[in-house]
């Protein structure tokens, strides 16, 4: 073990030197060179920097950052910041911030942000944010939300968001939303929702909505429909919505550490009890503000803001439907029930 008084680092290269380190030590544990896996669980003030070809399982609510050629499981709570040649498997909830040419691969409701040159693999129900020159391969319902130069294989029912100049192929049943410059190849049973300059070629069975002007080619079975706007009454969204007994299915997304809405910060959606809107408006003519909003899938939930998805029960008389929009919808009270995953199957019922 190497200690520095001066820069609070302290250099481990094994399990036994890591677990010796005092658990109010505030300072830099480096791990380097390990032979071994080395576990780490969340410690109160230290920081954990693993270099070199160390190899490292983080747990509860730990953080690591991942240098050179690190490779490091995140589990549970834990948190990583990904550089240069390292690489993570992220699991459970855990967040990774990917730079630089590091390789992410995300289970379960693990939450990446890759930038620069970094590239991940999504499973299962984790979400990306990719940016830059980052890559991404979406299997099964992961999310992903693909800015900059990023490029995104979508396949399996997985979901993209492509903003700006991102490129996206999308196979099986993957769903994309190309907004900006954003090019899609649509193949198999994939579908495309198509704004602005969004462009590309539909192959197969794929469906693309032209919602914009982009340019898009059709080969095979594909098909292109031009989008007519709807106009939706109350009476049709009752008929659509999930149903309880006397009770409309709804869905929330509320921010995972706070439990309260991503726009004012105000408002807490605590499982078991009534939330209810201090301004609600009952006027049907308003899109926004003036209500709860919820939507009526938990996927759906995610279009807005990619956090914890709470099931709610909805008086039918607490809700209020914009005519050209049925993407969320507002509430005048609401009773959360259950934390749901993106199928809207519970995690945590009450």
């Amino acid at each position: 073990m190497i200690k520095s008084e001066e820069m609070e680092k302290i250099e481990v290269h094994s399990q036994k030197e890591f677990d010796d380190v005092s658990k109010d030590f505030d300072g830099v544990i480096v791990i380097k060179n390990t032979i071994e896996i080395i576990s780490v669980v969340a410690r109160e003030n230290s920081h954990v920097v693993a270099r070199e070809n160390s190899r490292v399982e983080a747990r509860g609510n730990s953080r690591v950052v991942a240098r050179e050629n690190s490779s490091v499981e995140a589990r549970e709570n834990s948190s990583v910041v990904a550089w240069e040649n390292s690489s993570v498997v992220a699991r459970e909830n855990s967040r990774v911030v990917a730079r630089e040419n590091s390789l992410v691969e995300a289970w379960g409701n693990s939450r990446v942000v890759a930038w620069e040159n970094s590239s991940v693999v999504a499973r299962e129900n984790s979400s990306v944010e990719a940016r830059e020159n980052s890559s991404v391969e979406a299997r099964e319902n992961s999310s992903v939300e693909a800015w900059g130069n990023s490029s995104v294989e979508a396949w399996g029912n997985s979901r993209v968001v492509a903003q700006e100049n991102s490129s996206v192929e999308a196979r099986e049943n993957s769903s994309v939303v190309a907004r900006g410059n954003s090019s899609v190849v649509a193949r198999e049973n994939s579908s495309v929702e198509a704004w602005g300059n969004s462009h590309g070629k539909a192959f197969d069975n794929s469906r693309i909505l032209l919602c914009d002007t982009g340019k898009w080619e059709k080969y095979m079975n594909a098909v292109l429909q031009k989008y007519v706007e709807p106009l939706y009454t109350k009476k049709l969204f009752l008929e659509i919505a999930e149903k309880k007994k006397d009770k409309v299915v709804l869905y929330k997304s509320v921010n995972p550490d706070t439990l309260r809405d991503f726009y004012t910060g105000t408002i807490e959606y605590t499982i078991g009890s009534v939330v209810e809107c201090p301004d609600f408006d009952p006027n049907e003519d308003r899109e926004c503000g003036g209500g709860l909003h919820l939507s009526y899938t938990a996927r759906k939930t995610q279009d807005f803001n990619q956090g914890k998805i709470l099931k709610c029960l909805v008086d039918p008389e607490d809700i209020v439907v914009y005519e050209k929009s049925i993407e969320k919808v507002r509430c005048r009270k609401v009773l959360p029930v259950a934390v749901v995953d993106i199928n809207g199957k519970p995690i945590k019922e009450v």
